[in-house]
């Protein structure tokens, strides 16, 4: 983000969730991504993938079962895990690092949030937040790899 935070990963987290988009083929995989938050910089802790896999983005059935969903997990993994922050993840198997369509009609309906996709070659997060004005303040988050 423009603030001058930076967001690092390690390595090994890093090549084992590229590798997974290259090893799902067209399959798009989804899970969270968990982050400890430090004065300067978040870092990359763990991650779990998700069992839902599709082959297309599709419109969540529910919106509202969809963002009561994602803030439930977000609360139950924070105090479960002990971790400051905790960011959804998809994979984009096309290799687009750009939010598809569907991507900014959830974070639109969410007012403000946070979207990592994730690609064969890079970890690219989305930050959105339209509570405050009605254009949307719009920062992209490039992870730094770190070793551990």
């Amino acid at each position: 983000m423009t603030s001058g935070y930076r967001y690092l990963i390690p390595e090994a987290i890093f090549d084992e969730l590229t590798n997974k988009v290259k090893e799902s083929g067209d399959t798009i995989f989804q899970g969270w991504l968990f982050a400890e938050r430090k004065d300067y910089f978040g870092i990359v802790t763990d991650y779990i993938i998700g069992d839902d896999e599709s082959n297309v983005h599709e419109k969540p059935k529910s919106w509202m079962r969809m963002k009561k969903n994602k803030i439930f997990n977000m609360r139950k993994y924070k105090q479960e895990r002990g971790c400051d922050i905790v960011w959804s993840m998809h994979s984009h198997p096309d290799g687009n690092e750009e939010l598809h369509e569907v991507d900014e009609e959830i974070l639109n309906y969410l007012s403000t949030g946070v979207m990592i996709i994730v690609t064969a070659n890079n970890i690219i997060g989305h930050f959105y937040d339209k509570r405050e004005s009605k254009k949307a303040i719009r920062d992209k988050m490039l992870f730094e790899i770190i070793s551990e």
